[in-house]
């Protein structure tokens, strides 16, 4: 797997931003982002997030809860071969019509 694709939580997997670990597990989820994340293949993808420190234990259950496919969580931003999708980057809409951010 030579792709790599990081996916932001907040405002692009989540409909909303996040403070507080309640908030973090009870955001609502975007499913079309995230069926559009978990049909991916071939790609490595990447969950990365402002979020503090104090909230990954909370964002980590909110993915479980929400069968988010993903391989690794970072709250530092990283390289990403195929780019970021972020409500700040490429948009959602970019990332559902397909394209290079497709996979």
């Amino acid at each position: 797997m030579s792709k790599v694709i990081l996916i932001d939580c907040d405002g692009t997997l989540t409909k909303s931003v996040c403070w507080t670990p309640e908030e973090c597990t009870d955001a609502e989820p975007n499913q079309d982002v995230i069926d559009k994340v978990n049909s991916l293949k071939n790609v490595w993808i990447i969950i990365y997030t402002a979020r503090a420190d104090h909230l990954l234990p909370a964002t980590v259950k909110w993915l479980r809860m929400n069968n988010v496919k993903y391989h690794a969580i970072s709250n530092i931003k990283i390289p990403a071969g195929m780019g970021y999708v972020d409500d700040h980057s490429v948009t959602i809409e970019q990332f559902l019509k397909g394209g290079k951010y497709s996979g």
